[in-house]
C-alpha cells in the first residue's frame, strides 16, 4: 500500500525539504516538531520495522501535552529521491561516513547538512562528501526516548547550539534557528560551537562510558563516594585535553552536568548501557577514543579516558 503525504507550507513562503538521517529516538522528536513547524519532513533509516511503522501508522510522539501523531514518510536511503535542501543527521558517530554516502544522490551543491550527533569528528567524516562551506555542526540537549517502532517520547526542555563549520554564518542559520523556534525548541546559533561539542563530549565519556561499563544508571554511582571521585577526575582529564587541543572549557559547567545526571536522571539509562545491553557497539571510539585521539596528537596523557576506553572495547566484543 502506498501513502499519499500532504505537506503543509508556513506562511512565509514554501517550507525547505529536510531529511532526518536516523530515525531513532531523537531524529523521530525533530522530525515530528519540524513538521508541525512547516517544513516537508522525510525520515531516513535502516531499521525495516520503524520505517514501516512510521509509514503505516505514522509517528506517535508523546510529549508533555499528551499524545500527537504526525503522517511522515519514511524510507531507506535508497528511496529517497527528492533533492534535499537539509539534511539532518542523527545517526551513531560510528555510522555517519556510510549514511553520507548512502545520501549523495540527493546532496545537491546547495544542499547542507547540519549534525546534531554525538561525538568528536562528525563534521569532518561529512566533508568527505559535503562541501566544507555547506556543513554546520551542534549539539542538542533535546530529551528522547524510542517506546517502540513509530512511538517516541519526549518530556522536558531542550535545545539545540550550531554554527557553520567554516564560521562564515548563512542565511539558512536564521531559517533554521526560525523553524527550531516555530517547532518550540530553543535554538541559538553559537560561534563558540566546538567548546559547546567538547562539553558534551566530555560529560559523556565520564558518564556515559561509565554507567555502560559498570552496568548502571547515573544514581547509584554519584551514591557513592568513589562514584563521584571517578567522574570528577574523568572531567578534569577532559578539559585538560580540550585545552590542549585549543579549546578551554568551563569544568564547572561540565562538573554541575555530571551532578545533575546522578541526581535528577538517577535512572536515566546511558545510551552507550542500551547499546551494549542490545549486543550493538558503541560510540566510544568518538567519545572516550576520540580524546585520547586528540591528547596524544598534542602531547597530552588521557590515561583514565584510555582505560574507559580500552575497556568499552572489550566489553564490545565479550
Amino acid at each position: 500500500m502506498t501513502t499519499k503525504f500532504a505537506y503543509r507550507q508556513h506562511d512565509t513562503g514554501p517550507s525547505m525539504f529536510v531529511y532526518i538521517l536516523g530515525a531513532g529516538a531523537m531524529g523521530c522528536v525533530f522530525g515530528a516538531k519540524l513538521s508541525a513547524a512547516g517544513w516537508r519532513i522525510h525520515l531516513v533509516d535502516v531499521n525495516a520495522k520503524q520505517i514501516a511503522a512510521i509509514n503505516e501508522a505514522g509517528l506517535k510522539l508523546i510529549g508533555e501535552n499528551g499524545e500527537n501523531n504526525y503522517r511522515l514518510p519514511a524510507s531507506n536511503a535508497a528511496d529517497a529521491k527528492e533533492l534535499a535542501d537539509l539534511i539532518i543527521v542523527f545517526t551513531k558517530s560510528l555510522h555517519t561516513s556510510d549514511a553520507i554516502a548512502s545520501m549523495r544522490h540527493v546532496i545537491g551543491d546547495k544542499t547542507y547538512v547540519l549534525t546534531l550527533q554525538n561525538g568528536l569528528g562528525n563534521a569532518e567524516k561529512i566533508a568527505a562528501f559535503v562541501a566544507r562551506d555547506r556543513i554546520l555542526e551542534g549539539v542538542t540537549t533535546v530529551p528522547a526516548d524510542l517506546v517502540s517502532p513509530g512511538v517516541v517520547s519526549s518530556h522536558g526542555a531542550g535545545g539545540v547550539q550550531f554554527y557553520p563549520l567554516t564560521a562564515d554564518p548563512a542565511p539558512v542559520v536564521e531559517e533554521i534557528s526560525s523553524a527550531l523556534a516555530r517547532a518550540g525548541i530553543d535554538a541559538k546559533a553559537d560561534p563558540a560551537i566546538r567548546e559547546a561539542i567538547w562539553t558534551k563530549v566530555i560529560f559523556n565519556a565520564t558518564m556515559n562510558a561509565t554507567c555502560a561499563l559498570l552496568d548502571t544508571t547515573p544514581g547509584p554511582l554519584g551514591d557513592r563516594q568513589d562514584g563521584v571521585a571517578l567522574a570528577a577526575a574523568l572531567v578534569e582529564e577532559g578539559v585538560a585535553v580540550a585545552a590542549a587541543s585549543g579549546c578551554p572549557i568551563d569544568a564547572a559547567r561540565v562538573h554541575a552536568m555530571t551532578k545533575m545526571s546522578m541526581t535528577q536522571h538517577r535512572n536515566h539509562i546511558a545510551s552507550m548501557l542500551q547499546d551494549l545491553r542490545a549486543g550493538r557497539r558503541t560510540e566510544v571510539d568518538d567519545i572516550n577514543g576520540a580524546i585520547v585521539r586528540q591528547a596524544r596528537a598534542h602531547g597530552v596523557n588521557a590515561p583514565m579516558h584510555e582505560t574507559l576506553w580500552r575497556l568499552m572495547r572489550l566489553r564490545e566484543d565479550l
